[in-house]
């Protein structure tokens, strides 16, 4: 499991692709170098987005709390497990 610093700084990997049809619920990423794909939900969905060309992880869980109503080690645990499972899928890389 991953254990993040504040100051860590993410990213999304090369390659990598955002797909939503809100209206369906339906999330997916891609990554279009090696053909992986990955259904997501909105919540994960919306970490990817955040993410986009660079945040740190600090910056990261403060939106994430303030966007879903969580407290702050609710909040750090939730994103530990997204980011976590980003970086072993090579998702979402530290820039």
């Amino acid at each position: 499991m991953l254990a993040p610093r504040d100051a860590m700084r993410l990213a999304l990997a090369e390659d990598i692709m955002l797909q939503a049809i809100p209206e369906l619920d339906h999330y997916y990423v891609f990554d279009v170098a090696s053909g992986d794909h990955f259904e997501l939900n909105h919540t994960a969905y919306w970490v990817l987005e955040t993410i986009g060309q660079g945040v740190t992880f600090a910056e990261l869980r403060e939106r994430f709390e303030g966007e879903f109503g969580l407290d702050p080690k609710t909040a750090g645990r939730d994103l530990i497990e997204v980011v976590t499972y980003g970086i072993e899928n090579h998702i979402i890389k530290e820039v």
